[in-house]
């Protein structure tokens, strides 16, 4: 799966909602929604990044490696023609899943899947697009570390950055409390 197929894949379900739309991108998702919200600009609201990868025009999401940290990156099982990826079960309990309890940790295992290389390799070209924009910082988070959130979020500003005290995958470890957050920008947007 490419880059591209994400991006259109992001407008197809744009497209097919009636009315404009909120788009939450997480991590690598970042980047697809910046990209898709160029595409139909007209019909998006505001995009919401969620400890995203926010590369600059014409780099890649792979440049952030250096920013990661080494004892996540050592838990990246890679498959051997090197084209997938995915994460060893420590990596998912210790950088995905952190603070939460083992029994989540077990359900959200079968889940993960293999991702392709090939989206973080592509170069980004997004357009430009007049919806909000926001970034939802992690503060505990190991594998966007804060510190590379807030360069990328200085570097592709924000209209409104929130923080949550929680890890990677809030949608896991605090649920209730993002979903306030995104509550607050769906009022605002």
């Amino acid at each position: 799966m490419t880059f591209q197929d994400y991006v259109d894949r992001t407008i197809a379900a744009v497209q097919a909602h009636k009315g404009d739309s909120i788009l939450v991108g997480h991590s690598m998702g970042g980047a697809i929604i910046r990209q898709a919200a160029g595409v139909v600009p007209d019909r998006i609201r505001a995009v919401v990044s969620l400890a995203a990868l926010l590369p600059a025009r014409g780099a890649t999401m792979l440049g952030f490696v250096e920013g990661f940290d080494p004892d996540y990156v050592a838990q990246i099982v890679w498959a051997s023609d090197h084209r997938t990826a995915r994460l060893s079960r420590v990596g998912v309990s210790r950088f995905l899943c952190s603070g939460c309890p083992d029994s989540l940790v077990e359900s959200v295992l079968p889940l993960l899947k293999p991702e392709p290389v090939t989206p973080y390799e592509t170069p980004l070209f997004s357009q430009d697009s007049n919806a909000l924009r926001y970034y939802i910082e992690c503060l505990h988070d190991r594998i966007v570390p804060l510190g590379l959130q807030r360069t990328m979020h200085a570097d592709v500003p924000a209209d409104r950055v929130y923080a949550l005290d929680s890890g990677h995958a809030p949608f896991l470890s605090t649920p209730d409390e993002l979903a306030l957050v995104l509550q607050k920008i769906a009022a605002r947007s």
